[in-house]
């Protein structure tokens, strides 16, 4: 069974995109399953779908523009980005393929197929050569050119090619009516819908079809504190470059991370108020080690200085995911608006005290955890400090009784977040039956 995975993420610093993309990937390989092509986050942000290159000059400019990446404010580059996108150049034309309405996706279709330019003619040969297309959907909000062009590609594989195709282990937040306008007529062309929270699943499996399963980030599962603990203790274990992170795992410990409603803050300052309000509070309730959990490049304008000011251990964007896993896991407590960083801690028991965020999905987890729990304002957190103070608090007063029983749901979710190839299963079963020597 020949795959065509779109959306590959595991090339992005954010701790969720690679772990989500990582773990829907060895979810197809283990179901029987060959990715023979990938369209990648970068292909669908560019709109151009080639093979990369490996020359020497893109291969200096590639370690220029991380480096360019580390060093400068993650929102300096994403405005460049964002400039570079809308220059009035071969960029701009090349976006303008993907259509911003609905009513303008047969004629898009008709001419990407004829279109020679931006890898087109490598992405409809590999749609040729699959047997089914998984979209690893992540978030659809907004408008943006990432989500439209997963449905464009959608209705291309299907009026095009009549292959089937997955949207997998996604977020449906259809508020703007473009999009939602789009989402309405392709949706169901797809053959299975998996949304990756309930409330997605509740808005729009009526009207879009679909179910909800777990997100495949569950796949993740830390290892046992005890086991853990006595070697990651060693001088500079956690330290990622440029970020250090010294402290004790084996004593008590909370982590507190970012947010996606970083994007939506009116100045940085008053974000890094905020925490720094919140953290001065925490230390006079908590008596252990504070744990900042910068799991996106957004994060670290206020996570850098917050540890220099606090001299806080920073876990930064480039740790690799695994190890993050077991930090947020063996934590004890969790506090943050990022969805994946949350399931990493809820794997291990750690409770979540949910922050804002971008989308509903923080909201739909803590109600899926522990529904009397609050969502606090990630914006606003020297007026939540208090509360957030009284939750941990409460938290650690239920002790090991709360952690087994998130573990155990966290354990529940993660097998149904195999329900996201539930398609690929079914329709590798019927193959195989239908011809006894295609699977082999």
């Amino acid at each position: 069974m020949k795959v065509l995975f779109i959306n590959d993420s595991t090339s992005s610093s954010n701790w969720g995109d690679r772990a989500a993309a990582v773990s829907l990937m060895a979810m197809i390989r283990q179901s029987g399953g060959q990715i023979i092509h990938a369209i990648t986050e970068e292909n669908l942000w560019n709109s151009s779908f080639g093979n990369p290159s490996f020359g020497f000059t893109e291969a200096k400019e590639s370690r220029a523009r991380e480096m360019a990446r580390l060093c400068i404010p993650p929102i300096v580059l994403s405005a460049r980005r964002w400039v570079l996108s809308r220059r009035d150049d071969g960029g701009q034309d090349q976006h303008q393929l993907i259509p911003q309405r609905w009513e303008d996706f047969e004629v898009a279709a008709e001419r990407v197929c004829r279109e020679q330019r931006y890898g087109w003619p490598v992405v409809l040969r590999a749609i040729g050569n699959a047997d089914v297309a998984v979209i690893h959907g992540a978030s659809l909000h907004g408008n943006g050119i990432i989500q439209r062009t997963d449905l464009f590609l959608t209705y291309l594989i299907k009026t095009r090619f009549g292959k089937p195709v997955v949207i997998a282990n996604h977020t449906a937040d259809l508020g703007h009516p473009g999009f939602r306008r789009m989402a309405e007529h392709v949706y169901p062309l797809f053959d299975d819908v998996v949304y990756r929270d309930p409330i997605s699943a509740e808005r729009w499996a009526s009207k879009c079809g679909g179910r909800f399963a777990a997100d495949t980030a569950f796949w993740f599962e830390p290892t046992a504190r005890e086991i853990w603990a006595p070697l990651v203790a060693r001088p500079t274990y956690f330290d990622v470059w440029p970020d250090t992170a010294a402290f004790d795992p084996s004593q008590p410990y909370l982590c507190v991370g970012g947010s996606s409603i970083f994007h939506e803050r009116e100045d940085w300052e008053s974000v890094f108020n905020g925490y720094a309000l919140l953290v001065q509070h925490l230390r006079s309730v908590y008596s252990g080690t504070l744990v900042l959990t910068a799991s996106a490049e957004l994060d670290l304008p206020v996570f850098r200085p917050l540890a220099e000011r606090f001299d806080l251990p920073l876990v930064g964007v480039m740790t690799p995911i695994q190890q993050a896993v077991d930090i947020l896991g063996n934590a004890d407590a969790y506090i943050g608006g990022r969805w994946h960083p949350s399931i990493f801690a809820l794997r291990g028991g750690t409770p979540l005290l949910a922050l804002s965020s971008q989308t509903f999905k923080m909201r739909a987890l803590a109600d899926m955890t522990v529904p009397s729990s609050a969502t606090f304002d990630a914006l606003d957190l020297g007026r939540e400090a208090k509360a957030i103070g009284r939750q941990v608090s409460l938290f650690l007063e239920q002790g090991s009784d709360l952690r087994s029983r998130l573990k155990a749901w966290a354990e529940e979710m993660a097998e149904r977040s195999w329900d996201n190839v539930a398609f690929l299963r079914r329709y590798l079963r019927e193959w195989s039956a239908a011809d006894p020597a295609a699977g082999l």
